[in-house]
């Protein structure tokens, strides 16, 4: 699938596909004729309350290792995210008025929102902008307009597709990353285990790359990890990981 052919739809565009990617709650083509009226504001993160993990791509984990911990989902493909929260429906980035906690980094789908790419139609490799017309981005009145006077797309719809594109790259080379790292044995169950006041804390139920069998690999496939980018990526994902325990500490003080 190439995102290079994706551009925003023609009038009269089918809809999506009906399953919905997380924090999406419904997903149009975007057309002149549908969306003239449409304006993009910044309405904070407050929609990503509930978000405890966050997708992220391979190529932000260097600077999301600062703030967040990246780990990679247990189901195959093993797609990474990044750990905002360790209880089910709570993010601890996202502060009480919506904003996104200060100095730590901002995962590229939530920046992306409330824009995304999809399929034309079912095995097609043309991509189609679509627009969640229910996101808090998207207002009649506030912000600018994706389309001028003449119906011709605004830089704010050049800027949302170009970004649209950027992601939906970014997210084919994270699969492949996430799968070589499976195929080379690399990707293992993980436990986390420490103490947090005196009472012993246990996260599980992710994959993380395994240190021994990082460090087993013969020189040349370190090597071919190195040359594909992986190995900082895979560097950034084994610092961040000690972060779950602060994260822990978080957590513990907001519930007490």
């Amino acid at each position: 699938m190439s995102a290079a052919a994706a551009r925003p739809a023609p009038n009269g565009a089918t809809a999506p596909p009906p399953a919905l990617p997380p924090l999406y709650r419904g997903l149009e083509p975007v057309t002149a004729q549908r969306h003239a009226g449409l304006r993009v504001r910044d309405a904070g993160f407050g929609f990503a309350r509930e978000a405890s993990a966050v997708p992220l791509m391979a190529e932000e984990f260097v600077a999301a290792a600062r703030s967040l911990p990246i780990v990679f989902a247990a189901q195959a493909p093993h797609l990474p995210v990044a750990v905002t929260g360790l209880a089910a429906g709570h993010s601890l980035y996202v502060e009480a008025d919506g904003r996104w906690r200060p100095g730590a980094y901002v995962p590229a789908y939530l920046r992306r929102l409330p824009f995304l790419l999809v399929r034309a139609a079912p095995g097609s490799d043309q991509l189609v902008l679509c627009v969640d017309p229910g996101a808090p981005q998207v207002s009649a009145t506030e912000g600018e307009p994706l389309f001028d006077a003449e119906g011709k797309a605004t830089p704010a719809l050049d800027r949302a597709l170009a970004f649209c594109r950027a992601t939906e790259e970014a997210a084919l080379r994270t699969r492949a990353m996430s799968e070589g790292l499976a195929e080379a044995g690399l990707l293992k169950p993980a436990v986390v285990q420490f103490e947090l006041g005196g009472r012993p804390i246990r996260i599980d139920g992710f994959y993380a790359v395994e240190r021994a069998a990082l460090m087993a690999l013969p020189p040349e496939r370190l090597a071919e990890l190195r040359d594909r980018g992986w190995l900082e990526a895979i560097y950034a994902h084994l610092l961040s990981v000690g972060g779950l325990s602060s994260l822990a500490q978080q957590a513990g003080a907001v519930a007490g």
